[in-house]
């Protein structure tokens, strides 16, 4: 079991030689932390000495996680910034040995961190990691949002450069109502199809939802149903009054099969009743049926200027993971693609 607390100044003090050799194992094992090889755990204790002083004075909150008594890992909150930046913290350190890694720690202790932080009021909390590394997976996976990635950043512990990427977390509460009043949710019919091809075709003749040129007829759209169903994927409808508002679907993202786990979705409300807050739940219907059939990420494309489709999925839990500029034609004008992701489960 996994246990995690707050150290006080006191147990941050009593707790150096523990979390030093922490420190010290990350190091030899390649993790790019600030320090170089050969690091000892001299110069480890005299580093978390200085830490246990930092929580004395209020300037940092420090997080260690025990596995049957012993630390096996720790984290920072960094709470000594300007002035200016009263709403911001900034996470440091994460730190796992590497026996206790791939059993939750890093996840606790950066949940643990987050908890704090918005008890504290500090809604915003940044951090940079290796690109590429597992701990820029983890971050990722668990909600926090990148904003850019600086080659050469740093150094391993060995010498060699290394790209960092960038990320921040917003620990307000999301303004979306995940239920829309009066709207209902079922599976889609047949009898769906002619009020989905309306809504298909006005996003072709009015929107870059879909980069599409011309609008398309009942056949595809029922050739389209057909294969969602033939492959076990949904296609939802959200009902108002007895109508048809909008709807959603997903299928596979690619075809290799190393992609089975990962699907792409859709989501169209009717003209007249976007900004109603149906598109939120409609959302979140989709993921919970992709849980269920044990998908583990959802993947959407958004066009690039289509802030309204990307605020919403970055209130929901998606994060930006590239764009594509300009691989898109359409009314006269180059589209980027913006790739929103979000993981299902753990």
């Amino acid at each position: 079991m996994i246990t995690v607390a707050r150290l006080s100044s006191a147990e941050a003090k009593a707790a150096v030689p523990a979390l030093a050799e922490i420190l010290v194992d990350c190091v030899a094992g390649g993790a790019s932390v600030g320090f170089m090889a050969p690091y000892g755990p001299e110069a480890a204790r005299a580093f978390y000495e200085k830490v246990a002083a930092d929580v004395e004075a209020g300037a940092v909150a420090l997080f260690a996680a025990s596995v049957d008594g012993r630390y096996v890992g720790t984290v920072q909150l960094g709470l000594a910034l300007p002035p200016n930046q009263p709403h911001r913290a900034e996470l440091r350190k994460m730190l796992v040995h590497r026996s206790a890694r791939g059993r939750g720690v890093a996840s606790a202790l950066i949940r643990a961190a987050e908890a704090l932080s918005k008890d504290l009021g500090r809604w915003l909390i940044v951090l940079d990691t290796v690109a590429g590394s597992d701990a820029d997976r983890l971050y990722a996976k668990l909600g926090w949002r990148s904003f850019g990635t600086c080659p050469d950043y740093a150094l391993f512990p060995d010498g060699p450069y290394c790209d960092s990427t960038h990320y921040f977390r917003d620990l307000r509460e999301p303004k979306i109502p995940l239920k829309a009043s009066g709207v209902t949710f079922r599976d889609a019919t047949e009898a769906d199809l002619p009020a989905i091809l309306a809504i298909v075709n006005d996003a072709i003749l009015n929107t870059t939802a879909l980069w599409i040129d011309d609008p398309v007829d009942l056949d595809n759209r029922r050739a389209w149903f057909e294969a969602r169903r033939s492959q076990g994927y949904p296609v939802i409808i959200a009902e108002r009054d007895g109508q048809v508002a909008g709807f959603g679907s997903y299928g596979a993202f690619r075809t290799g099969d190393g992609y089975r786990n990962s699907v792409e979705h859709s989501i169209y409300v009717r003209a007249d009743l976007r900004g109603q807050g149906i598109g939120a739940p409609l959302l979140r219907a989709l993921e919970d049926i992709a849980r269920g059939q044990g998908k583990r990420a959802m993947i959407g494309g958004v066009e690039g200027s289509n802030t309204a489709s990307l605020q919403l999925h970055r209130k929901l839990g998606f994060v930006d993971s590239g764009r594509l500029p300009h691989v898109g034609f359409k009314f006269g004008r180059w589209l980027d693609l913006v790739f929103m992701t979000k993981a299902l489960s753990a």
